[in-house]
């Protein structure tokens, strides 16, 4: 599994959406440097995922295939809620060419979810949604992302997705940092989220939660970057992208958190 979010941060005046993952995949072996939020031919939005990357890997592809050969996904006339849609409608399109299932067993429901996160330039707004199958339904379906509303006009809004212990474990542990800091019921999100990850990852209490946090920033003006993360720490100077670490003459052209420092450096830092 893993443990993602994605959530809207506010810093002062100013709105973005970061979205965040572990990155680890386990099957027998941990492999701590894989992708688990992928970047569309489109700059307003990404996908990510939670559960088996047997069903999990082909149908992102198949969504990013499915958007790239469409002009109006690509130039963003189309917006992020009907991209959505068409989406939904590529993988249920897409597991009927599933055949030839193990002898006794019908064709398996997929186990695997994925989270669509971006700006809506219809609606002015930051959009999450959750992509899951229905076994109720034999089908893909979708549910937004609810607001946890604060005093005044700022709203905090999340979104989890992974092993269910460990959702359980992060949303409490957000709500108690909230509360230590007096603004549980008060105010926007900043990097709560992503200390949270941080914290869980780092205390390993979770197999199927490990290897370097991953983030990726979308902004209202709809463009989208991958961040990068120094982990362990800044002291390693060892830097991170979307789960993998650098080489050494690999240098990222956007900028890198200190995992230790990001809620209180909003321009984070460069490489």
């Amino acid at each position: 599994m893993t443990l993602g979010m994605a959530w809207v941060r506010s810093i002062g005046s100013i709105r973005e959406l970061i979205v965040g993952s572990d990155s680890r995949l386990s099957g027998g072996q941990f492999w701590d440097a894989n992708p688990k939020i992928m970047l569309l031919p489109r700059s307003d939005c990404v996908i990510s995922f939670a559960g088996d990357t047997n069903d999990a890997y082909p149908l992102m592809l198949q969504a990013y295939n499915a958007i790239q050969m469409f002009p109006a996904a690509v130039n963003r006339s189309l917006d992020i809620a009907a991209v959505k849609g068409h989406l939904i409608r590529v993988f249920n399109h897409s597991r009927l060419f599933i055949s030839n299932p193990p002898r006794g067993q019908g064709t398996a429901p997929p186990d695997a979810l994925f989270m669509l996160s971006g700006y809506s330039w219809r609606e002015k707004t930051f959009r999450i949604w959750t992509l899951h199958y229905d076994p109720h339904l034999g089908r893909f379906t979708f549910r937004s992302a609810g607001s946890w509303s604060g005093e005044g006009q700022e709203q905090k809004v999340i979104a989890f997705v992974g092993d269910e212990e460990a959702v359980i474990e992060a949303k409490r542990l957000l709500v108690e940092k909230l509360r230590m800091a007096g603004r549980l019921t008060a105010g926007g999100l900043n990097m709560e989220p992503f200390e949270v990850l941080r914290d869980i990852i780092r205390a390993g209490c979770f197999p199927s939660v490990g290897g370097s946090p991953q983030l990726v920033k979308v902004y209202e003006h709809m463009n989208t970057v991958p961040l990068g993360v120094y982990w362990p720490n800044r002291k390693s100077n060892q830097i991170t992208l979307l789960g993998r670490p650098l080489m050494d003459y690999e240098k990222v052209g956007w900028r890198v958190v200190d995992p230790d420092q990001a809620g209180e450096n909003p321009r984070m830092q460069r490489r």
